[in-house]
């Protein structure tokens, strides 16, 4: 199975890195964007009759924070 991952800042926290980015680009484009959020990218392939709950914990234990942090999950079926 492999799954996609996706760590971002819960709204509300604050996030240095997408403000940065944020004043850059806009600096950059010379335009107005309204918000930048930086987040974490994660691939991962398992081979595991418990694969989703290994999964799952993996993302809620190891890549995120859940005081600050959001995930979100993806699976891709093994044909795709």
């Amino acid at each position: 199975m492999k799954a996609t991952i996706i760590v971002k800042p819960k709204k509300g926290v604050l996030d240095p890195q997408g403000n940065a980015i944020k004043k850059v680009a806009e600096n950059y484009f010379g335009v107005i964007f309204g918000e930048i959020r930086s987040g974490k990218y994660f691939e991962v392939e398992i081979e595991h009759e418990n694969a989703k709950n290994i999964i799952e914990q993996l993302a809620s234990k190891i890549l995120s924070n859940e005081i600050i942090e959001d995930y979100e999950i993806t699976y891709e079926s093994r044909n795709s």
